[in-house]
């Protein structure tokens, strides 16, 4: 239980992060390797969910 209660907090700190940083990018700027980075780090914190 404590382990999934420390997956959770991680997992949420996580995409904490990405929505920080997808939401500092002017949208002119915005690259496509920088969506699939974004594309990449949400798909790892999808692997970590399961």
């Amino acid at each position: 239980m404590y382990d999934q209660q420390e997956k959770v907090i991680e997992l949420k700190q996580r995409l904490a992060e990405v929505m920080t940083r997808i939401e500092g990018i002017e949208p002119e700027k915005l690259t496509v390797e920088d969506i699939d980075e974004f594309i990449h780090v949400l798909d790892q914190l999808e692997e970590k969910c399961k």
